[in-house]
């Protein structure tokens, strides 16, 4: 592994928003990697793994390939499984666990498989540190970036494929569950996402196998940006074909997210997403000038269920408890509903959030009142919840005494910014994000 060192920025750009100081490994020692071995050696920096430095990623690395070239598999990860006997191990409709000696095995086994499988994947991303690509030339598969209270760091023109988790779990009331994010953010701060794919690359969930009435889904989510973490732009990224897209703040009951989880995003591209783009709580977020476009799930934007009950299986925006949202000249597309009836599942969905405010945003090329729809949505959510408490004895969130409000947070306060107020002009995201997908696309008019 080659490194030399150097004196020069590694972007030609620098980032607008929360995540506006970040430099990753300006300056540093730069390592150009093909492996996954060079990869996390050169986070190592030669004993000075939080020391700047500038990792060029200059062919495709492969998580699941071990240093030999030999593949990893569930089944040489424990020795015994096979994803056959866990099937078998529930009745046919996937509504109870059989546990025979036998199955609860099998269950050992796939816990003891995740340890080793773990180590294999997770890629733990040092401070000072810039990882920059080549876009599919150097395609990251089967890999978790992990950014574990680090700081400073950047990750620009990469191509990321979620993993696929070898050993998913079906659980009877939440469907098919999985541990492993394409991109965590943890505990971390000034962090800049630029210029890259994320998706779930070849193998979508739509086309795997269906068991129990729903495909296997071995991927988590895209990008989860939890536990204190701060100061993050997400910027010219292109998220596809993925269900549980972008996750800011992972728990209700985590209060030290407060005063934390402030992100930037814009100029940002979600082609096909399920859900989460993002779904916030606690956090300052900023959301301008991105594109939404959605046209090939089945049963969009609901699922009707066999009992009679409905599900969102499409929702762009999620307000969660004290998010504090603002959402400017974002384009929403998602032709096969051109009018809201009884839900505006599309655009967001409320989970106790109640400070949101919109300027200038439009639904398939038509103004709609947002602050109006996100303040219906969340008296809905407070009706249902206490209606759902009283019968059953519960005690009501604090959120429910609460009253909606379009006073959110000024990104002025904060960073000068300027947005397209053209949502012609983001449309056309859609075929220039990110640049190196595109031969004649050009710098955004927001850099």
């Amino acid at each position: 592994m080659a490194y030399t060192a150097i004196n020069a920025t590694p972007c030609a750009k620098k980032p607008i928003g929360f995540g506006q100081n970040t430099t990753g490994g300006a300056g540093g020692v730069e390592y150009h990697v093909n492996t996954l071995k060079e990869l996390k050696d050169a986070l190592q920096n030669n004993g000075k793994p939080n020391d700047p430095k500038i990792i060029y990623v200059d062919s495709p690395i492969n998580g699941y390939y071990y240093d030999d070239g030999s593949l990893m598999t569930a089944e040489n990860l424990a020795p015994g499984f096979t994803f056959e006997k866990y099937i078998n191990c529930f009745t046919e409709d996937g509504k109870e666990w059989l546990g025979t000696p036998e199955c609860e095995e099998i269950e050992k086994l796939r816990n003891k498989g995740m340890k080793p499988l773990q180590n294999q994947i997770k890629v733990k991303v040092t401070s000072n540190t810039s990882i920059i690509g080549k876009g599919d030339a150097s395609r990251i598969e089967e890999l978790v970036i992990q950014m574990g209270s680090v700081d400073n760091v950047i990750l620009q023109n990469l191509s990321i494929q979620a993993p696929n988790d070898l050993f998913p779990q079906w659980t009877m009331n939440d469907g098919w569950n999985c541990k492993y994010d394409a991109i965590v953010v943890q505990s971390s701060t000034n962090i800049w996402i630029d210029n890259c794919l994320v998706d779930d690359g070849k193998r979508i969930v739509e086309n795997e196998p269906i068991y129990f009435g729903e495909n296997i889904d071995r991927h988590d989510g895209l990008i989860d940006i939890v536990k204190g973490s701060d100061l993050v732009t997400l910027s010219n990224n292109r998220f596809a074909n993925h269900r549980k897209t972008l996750l800011i703040g992972s728990s209700d009951s985590y209060t030290a997210d407060r005063d934390h989880l402030r992100v930037t995003m814009y100029n940002n591209v979600f082609i096909n997403c399920w859900q989460r783009m993002p779904r916030v709580r606690y956090g300052k977020v900023h959301i301008f000038n991105n594109y939404y476009y959605a046209d090939n799930f089945r049963s969009y934007p609901v699922r009707y269920h066999d009992d009679g009950t409905v599900s969102l299986t499409h929702i762009f925006l999620g307000l969660g408890l004290e998010s504090n949202i603002l959402s400017e000249y974002n384009s929403f597309n998602y032709y096969k509903l051109n009018k809201f009836t009884n839900s505006t599942a599309v655009i967001l969905s409320n989970y106790g959030g109640y400070q949101f405010h919109d300027n200038g945003s439009k639904y398939n090329g038509h103004k709609y009142n947002l602050d109006a729809l996100a303040k219906k949505e969340f008296e809905l959510n407070v009706e249902s919840t206490k209606a759902k408490n009283l019968a059953n004895g519960g005690t009501n969130p604090e959120w429910v005494n609460e009253n909606f409000t379009t006073n959110t947070f000024n990104p002025n306060d904060y960073y000068s910014y300027k947005t397209i107020r053209s949502i012609e002009r983001v449309n056309k995201l859609k075929t220039s994000v990110p640049t190196w997908m595109f031969e004649d696309s050009s710098d955004s008019d927001n850099e």
